[in-house]
């Protein structure tokens, strides 16, 4: 694994992580979800840059396939987080 790889994973796993700490928790916390949007897209780019510079292994593809599982299943079970992130950021800016 090379570098890009590496921190491609550890972006999704510290997204992840954060998705899981909002269901841990009683009610609803807008900014882990938040921040764990922004990491799983941030891992997901990472992971596009080690896929364009030809990084050796495979391990390079196991950041991009959990991005598209964890926000398919978020999007299943809680559309309405998805919803909710979208109108925070078209807020913000």
């Amino acid at each position: 694994m090379k570098t890009f790889s590496i921190w491609s994973f550890v972006f999704i796993v510290i997204g992840i992580l954060c998705y899981l700490m909002n269901w841990m928790i009683d009610g609803y916390s807008e900014p882990f979800i938040f921040i764990g949007f922004i990491l799983l897209i941030i891992g997901a780019i990472i992971g596009f840059t080690a896929i364009a510079k030809k990084e050796k292994g495979g391990a390079k593809y196991i950041p991009l396939v959990t991005f598209f599982v964890v926000l398919f299943l978020v999007s299943l079970y809680e559309p309405f987080q998805i919803l909710r992130v979208i109108t925070w950021l078209k807020n913000i800016t």
